[in-house]
C-alpha cells in the first residue's frame, strides 16, 4: 500500500473534505485498505504542526496532503523531496514554495483558495442581511494578515467596525462566544479555518445561541445549521486534490503540475436557520444564491 500522510491543525478526520478526497481516490482506484493507507495527523491547533510534520517525513510518507497555510509551511520545512499537495489560502511564489504557478518546479503543488478574496464578500454579504449593522465580529483561529488587511479595508468603506475574536479551543469558544461577550457585535464572519471547522457544530450551536447571523467560509458550517456559507466549494477542490494524489502515485512529478486557484464560489443559506433566528433574509440574497435549504 501506498502511504498518503494528511496534516492539518484541524481536530476531525470526519470532515466533508476528506470524505470528499477519500470518495474520489477510491473512484481512481486508490481504495483505503487495499491500495492507500490514508494517516491522519491532526494538530488540534498550530503548534503541534511541526513536530507532526517530522514525524510524517521520519515516516516516510510517499504524499503528504496539507490541509491550510500553517500545515503547508510546517510540511515544507522539514522536506523538499516529499511530494505534498496544498490546499492553502496563500501565494504559493511569495511564500517561495514555486517557481510560477504553472510550474512550480519543486515539491509543492496544489490549489491556492486566496483567502483575502473571499472573506471581504463576507462583509459585504452582512450588510445586505443587517443593512444598520455598526459592528462586525470576525472569528478566527489564526490570524491570517492579507485577509486581515482587506476585511478592514473593506469594512472601512462600508461604514463598519470590526471586532477581532480569536479562539483555538471549544474552550476559547465558549467564552468568547457566549452572548454576554459578543453583545457588542450585530452579526459575525467566520472566514475558511480548518481548526475551526473541525468543530462547527459546536461553533453554530454557540453562535445560533446568541441569535446573531453569522456568515462562514465553510460549508461544515451551513450543513451543521449555520446561516450563511459562502467561499469556494472546497469538497470540489480536495476532490481535484485527489487527482493530483493518483497523478503522482503514477509517477507525475509534483513540480509539473500547476497550482490552480479553485473557481467554482457558492453562496448557501439556511433558510430554516434564518426563521429560527427571526432574520428575514433579503429577496435578492436569496435569488443569487446557489443553494437554499429549507
Amino acid at each position: 500500500m501506498k502511504h498518503v500522510a494528511i496534516l492539518s491543525p484541524g481536530t476531525s478526520k470526519q470532515r466533508s473534505v476528506f470524505t470528499a478526497l477519500r470518495t474520489k481516490l477510491a473512484e481512481l482506484g486508490h481504495v483505503e485498505g487495499r491500495d492507500v493507507m490514508l494517516a491522519f495527523h491532526l494538530g488540534g491547533g498550530a503548534a503541534r504542526l511541526p513536530e507532526l510534520a517530522q514525524a510524517i517525513a521520519r515516516d516516510g510518507a510517499e504524499i503528504v496532503v496539507t490541509d491550510g497555510q500553517i500545515a503547508s509551511v510546517a510540511m515544507q520545512a522539514v522536506t523538499r523531496t516529499i511530494p505534498i499537495v496544498a490546499v492553502a489560502g496563500f501565494d504559493p511564489v511569495q511564500f517561495g514554495f514555486a517557481a510560477n504557478l504553472a510550474r512550480p518546479g519543486g515539491n509543492m503543488t496544489g490549489f491556492a483558495t486566496i483567502s483575502d478574496e473571499i472573506a471581504p464578500k463576507h462583509v459585504e454579504i452582512m450588510r445586505e442581511i443587517l443593512p444598520t449593522a455598526r459592528r462586525i465580529g470576525v472569528v478566527y483561529a489564526t490570524i491570517n494578515r492579507p485577509t486581515h488587511r482587506a476585511l478592514e479595508e473593506r469594512a472601512a468603506a462600508l461604514g463598519l467596525a470590526l471586532r477581532h475574536i480569536v479562539i483555538a479551543t471549544r474552550g476559547d469558544a465558549e467564552r468568547e462566544l457566549a452572548a454576554a461577550a459578543i453583545a457588542d457585535v450585530d452579526g459575525l464572519v467566520f472566514p475558511a479555518n480548518p481548526i475551526t471547522a473541525g468543530i462547527a457544530r459546536d461553533l453554530v450551536a454557540l453562535v445560533n445561541a446568541t441569535g446573531k447571523p453569522a456568515i462562514y467560509g465553510d460549508r461544515d458550517f451551513v450543513a451543521a445549521g449555520g446561516l450563511v456559507f459562502f467561499s469556494y466549494n472546497i469538497d470540489d477542490v480536495f476532490r481535484q486534490v485527489a487527482g493530483y494524489v493518483d497523478r503522482i502515485l503514477r509517477g507525475t512529478s509534483p513540480g509539473d503540475l500547476p497550482f490552480e486557484q479553485p473557481s467554482r464560489i457558492e453562496l448557501v443559506i439556511n433558510l430554516g436557520t434564518a426563521r429560527a433566528l427571526g432574520i428575514a433574509m433579503p429577496l435578492l440574497l436569496l435569488a443569487r444564491a446557489d443553494e437554499v435549504i429549507e
